[in-house]
């Protein structure tokens, strides 16, 4: 036993050689204080474990207590973003709602349009149609307008033509109108000079004479009237003479002389004023009665 242990004994001289079979108190101390001390050494190397532990376990709930805090904000921060994101999404939904309400109504009014556009589409087809009709009618009637042209342009030239005609007769019928007028007034002098052979001569010699003085001025042919009752002439209108005249020769039909006086300047021309001579004195003077 010596060999392996210190002998920690205080009297060990004293009997070393002697065997003893109870162990003496300092033993037993010896043995106690190091067990003593084995089960410090026990207690402290656990109390370090511990400690280590503690520590940790502390460490850890530091840890967790802040991940606890962290996620706590995190929680209530993703609360918040989560009320944020709820919001938008019901004002997503609110949005999307109204789109849906506008996009109906977009729905309405393309179909509408598309209507209006098949309408206007038709309107336009028949425009067309109808314009492409009046361009027909257009060229129809361009084409008549021609050939109404040309014959415009034919009738003018038939008309100049017919005017040089109606010239040309016109001066044909003056000359025939003027050699009638130098025929009557030599039918006129015939007769007279007949007259004179085959019967009395016409005088005013006992007759009621009757004055008639025409003449034209300005345009108008003029006409006056004296009876042998009045002392100077009568202006009187055409039917006014011939009136005066009708009652003139009702009261004198057998003596009635029909004086008729054109003016050296009278405006007339010869066949004006035998036209007018022969037609009184035929109807009223007495001479000329059938």
């Amino acid at each position: 036993m010596s060999q392996h242990f210190t002998d920690l004994r205080l009297n060990t001289r004293s009997g070393s050689n002697e065997e003893s079979f109870w162990p003496s108190f300092t033993d037993i101390m010896t043995v106690v204080v190091m067990i003593f001390l084995i089960a410090m050494l026990v207690l402290l190397l656990n109390n370090m474990d511990l400690v280590q532990r503690l520590q940790a376990t502390l460490a850890a709930e530091r840890a967790a207590s802040e991940q606890v805090a962290s996620t706590s904000s995190q929680n209530r921060d993703l609360q918040d973003q989560l009320l944020r994101t709820q919001t938008q999404v019901d004002m997503l939904r609110m949005q999307l709602m109204d789109m849906g309400e506008e996009r109906d109504h977009l729905t309405a009014q393309l179909a509408q349009s598309q209507s209006d556009a098949e309408q206007s589409r038709s309107a336009l087809q028949q425009s067309q149609d109808e314009l492409a009709q009046e361009r027909t009618k257009r060229g129809n009637l361009e084409t008549q307008l021609a050939q109404t042209a040309q014959q415009l342009a034919e009738l003018d030239n038939k008309h100049t033509q017919q005017q040089e005609r109606i010239r040309i007769l016109e001066t044909e019928r003056q000359q025939a109108s003027n050699q009638l007028a130098a025929l009557q007034g030599d039918f006129a002098t015939l007769k007279v000079k007949y007259d004179k052979l085959v019967q009395p001569a016409r005088s005013a010699l006992g007759k009621y004479v009757v004055n008639v003085r025409i003449m034209r001025q300005d345009g108008e042919i003029e006409r006056f009237v004296q009876s042998p009752e009045q002392d100077q002439f009568v202006a009187v209108s055409e039917t006014g003479m011939y009136s005066m005249l009708d009652k003139l020769h009702a009261a004198h039909q057998d003596d009635m002389y029909v004086r008729i006086i054109f003016p050296d300047d009278s405006g007339l021309s010869y066949s004006e004023a035998w036209k007018m001579t022969e037609a009184l004195l035929r109807k009223y003077d007495y001479y000329y009665r059938e």
